[in-house]
């Protein structure tokens, strides 16, 4: 997955947040009932900026705006996160 193939695609997120990690800085986040991640907070926060509205470029765009970076630094870890919620089923395309 690269950013030119999904820059103007859309990722919605599936399941709900359940609840803050007890150790640390982490979310906790269910699918199903057997399903269920523990996601650091910049993939919780991806995650959550998955709306179904925003495209993957304006999740960049923003990110970089709010890190205060230039787009071409967030760009690729934002893929790769895309890249680890789609394979765990926590977003759709």
């Amino acid at each position: 997955m690269n950013f030119e193939e999904i820059k103007d695609k859309r990722p919605k997120k599936v399941g709900e947040l359940v609840d803050k990690s007890e150790e640390g800085d982490n979310y906790i986040v269910k699918v199903s009932d057997d399903k269920i991640y523990e996601l650091a907070p910049i993939a919780y926060y991806i995650w959550a900026m998955c709306d179904g509205n925003r495209s993957v470029n304006d999740i960049v765009t923003e990110l970089s705006r709010e890190a205060n970076l230039d787009e071409s630094q967030v760009r690729d870890p934002v893929v790769m996160v895309l890249d680890e919620l789609e394979k765990a089923s926590l977003i759709t395309f």
